[in-house]
């Protein structure tokens, strides 16, 4: 049985960090599983606050898994979700489609602009920064996101083949670090298939790191349509940070 509860909480933030939890019936943002003799008997909701207790609610939890915190209005203002497991639809969660701010506590993740993971994708990861204060910031152009998965992380040593043609044909480049213009590097922008062998890259249509991008997980990409690209071009591309 589900049941949907907002919660208020209060803790001990000292070297015991002990949590109290007081539950009033209310509409939820998101869910979290309360696990007794490993089954699940109700959901809640958490509305983590932003500082050194909400890390400490956060861990209480959700334990060391990821979690991103969505925000509907700029500088982590508004109404919030804090997502801990794939959600195909947001609006489910009854969180409107507009987000303008992100806050990743953990892990990486993926937004995307249409319902179950289509359309136009968005990378949240630890690289450079947590905090992206604007839709500007993950490289948006508006602040629609509909639905929103965790990228599973790959530990194996970094490493992907770019192949020029589709099929894995044509020229055939070898990465194992971040390249921030792959032209000036290879002479060479057209990539339409790839294999990756290890780790999870992200891969961007512009040099430096700009312009869309389309996440690559552990597999082999026989066309670039697999990965989300509309058309065989990639100016950089870089490793994923989870950490």
């Amino acid at each position: 049985m589900s049941v949907y509860l907002c919660v208020c909480v209060s803790a001990c933030v000292s070297e015991c960090q002990c949590v109290c939890v007081c539950v009033c019936v209310c509409c939820p943002y998101t869910a979290v599983n309360i696990l007794i003799d490993t089954k699940v008997l109700l959901t809640v909701t958490v509305l983590p606050p932003r500082s050194k207790l909400g890390s400490v609610l956060q861990r209480a939890f959700y334990g060391s898994g990821g979690c991103v915190t969505l925000y509907e209005q700029r500088n982590f203002t508004g109404r919030r979700l804090a997502v801990t497991s794939d959600c195909p639809n947001l609006a489910e969660c009854n969180f409107p489609e507009r987000c303008n701010s992100v806050q990743v506590e953990s892990g990486a993740w993926v937004g995307y602009e249409g319902e179950n993971y289509s359309g136009r994708q968005f990378l949240w990861d630890v690289y450079e920064k947590r905090e992206y204060s604007n839709y500007d910031k993950w490289l948006g152009t508006s602040d629609h996101i509909s639905s929103v998965r965790a990228v599973r992380e790959e530990r194996s040593p970094s490493k992907i083949w770019l192949y020029e043609k589709p099929g894995f044909s044509g020229r055939k480049v070898e990465l194992q670090e971040d390249i921030s213009n792959l032209i000036s590097r290879f002479n060479l922008n057209r990539f339409a298939s790839a294999k990756v062998l290890g780790g999870v890259w992200v891969a961007y249509q512009d040099a430096h790191y700009r312009g869309p991008h389309y996440v690559l997980e552990k597999r082999d990409f026989n066309n670039y349509t697999e990965w989300g690209a509309t058309a065989a071009y990639l100016g950089s591309i870089r490793r994923v940070r989870f950490h």
